[in-house]
């Protein structure tokens, strides 16, 4: 609507929101970048319903318990399970087929360490410090995310310096990858070996001031004033350029 309206707005645009938030797209995206990520299989509903075994074997064939599945096109974790054999499976690819016609598979990375990276800019983008989220749950889900304040938010994230480097830059690329704009959140799953795997991009985060977005930017030496000044800035930017100015 705003596009159509032809007035400036902060953020990603059509497509790059599109994309990802569509998991199954964007990370066919970031395998084309050479962005890390966990293995995968990407299921139809369709097919979940009418050859439900043959589904099931050609997941445990491609990939190893255990597994998330998630609906393609859903955030907050609503949809999302942690599955350790095939009647979990099963039950995972029931409960994630009613919110989305398209499924996602990916192969759980054990004991894995939840970083994200604040991403702020247009055809510049610039990557914050790292953070890390300890999860009340085992996972981040909905309830850990909204419903429970026992999550601990670490900022910076205790990790070596050439590790956050190396965050920051494949943040700065996935953003690419999507052609975002504005502000993005990227998360990461660091394995125990000191692998980092991409996990998704927001390109809409929280905003208020105990999200980790703006936290990020804070301790990276912008104020959360200064953030929504710069954004703003990004905006009006972003359409002046889109307008030919």
């Amino acid at each position: 609507l705003l596009e159509m309206a032809d007035l400036p707005y902060v953020g990603c645009g059509v497509l790059a929101s599109a994309v990802g938030m569509d998991k199954a797209v964007s990370k066919q995206l970031f395998a084309a970048a050479g962005l890390p990520q966990t293995p995968y299989q990407v299921i139809l509903r369709r097919a979940w319903r009418a050859e439900a075994e043959i589904v099931l074997d050609r997941v445990e064939e491609a990939l190893a318990y255990p597994m998330f599945v998630k609906p393609a096109n859903l955030g907050s974790s609503v949809g999302i399970s942690k599955v350790r054999n095939r009647q979990e499976l099963a039950a995972g690819l029931d409960a994630a087929s009613r919110y989305d016609r398209k499924l996602v598979v990916e192969q759980a990375v054990p004991q894995a360490r939840e970083i994200e990276v604040s991403i702020l800019g247009n055809d510049r983008p610039e990557a914050s410090v790292p953070g890390e989220i300890i999860p009340c749950n085992e996972f981040y889900d909905y309830a850990a995310k909204y419903l429970d304040d026992r999550s601990q938010l670490l900022i910076p994230a205790p990790i070596p310096e050439e590790l956050a480097a190396a965050a920051r830059d494949m943040a700065v690329r996935a953003f690419r990858a999507l052609d975002g704009a504005g502000l993005a959140r990227v998360d990461f799953l660091l394995d125990q070996a000191g692998r980092l795997h991409l996990n998704e991009v927001n390109t809409m985060p929280g905003f208020t001031q105990a999200s980790m977005y703006p936290k990020l930017w804070e301790a990276s030496g912008l104020s959360l004033p200064a953030l929504v000044t710069r954004l703003v800035e990004l905006a009006l930017e972003r359409y002046a350029e889109r307008s030919g100015g």
